[in-house]
């Protein structure tokens, strides 16, 4: 991987920049470095930022062999790089998870820690304690130790 200068400063001994891995060891900077999931991210980041200061996204061939700037939306993914045998598998595609984040990758949002508008913790301020579920909230709101907190307050 540490074929250029740039990449000296992405890929070290100790921290894989693209990743955002610590290496501690000998094995774990071989076995990070040879993995799939880092070489998928390294494919990723080449994509969203190329060498040569060109276009972000990989540019596909048309049917026809010419450089198109516009590419049927349903026939491929420029994004991705990915072609698509029907509408429906491309609609499919667009709507999922890896195209949404390489598209925010690509606009340079940061993706939120969670948008289903579901809580994972929930907070009683009076007690200084976090909840892992809304049942566990409600039943310490009804228990003895938060209601003596609560009086005495």
């Amino acid at each position: 991987m540490k074929s250029s200068d740039l990449d000296q400063d992405l890929f070290t001994d100790s921290y894989c920049k693209v990743c955002s891995a610590q290496l501690i060891s000998e094995s774990q900077r071989v076995a990070h470095y040879e993995s799939r999931k880092h070489a998928s991210k390294v494919r990723l980041y080449y994509m969203l930022h190329p060498r040569d200061g060109g276009c972000p996204a990989k540019k596909l061939r048309s049917e026809n062999g010419s450089d198109a700037d516009m590419v049927d939306k349903n026939k491929c993914c420029t994004l991705c790089n990915m072609s698509f045998t029907s509408a429906v598998v491309a609609d499919s595609h667009y709507q999922g998870k890896i195209h949404a984040k390489r598209l925010k990758l690509l606009l340079g949002e940061k993706t939120p820690l969670k948008t289903t508008g579901l809580r994972r913790n929930y907070r009683c301020t009076i007690c200084s304690v976090s909840l892992n579920s809304i049942e566990q909230y409600h039943a310490h709101l009804k228990g003895s130790k938060h209601q003596t907190n609560l009086k005495n307050k």
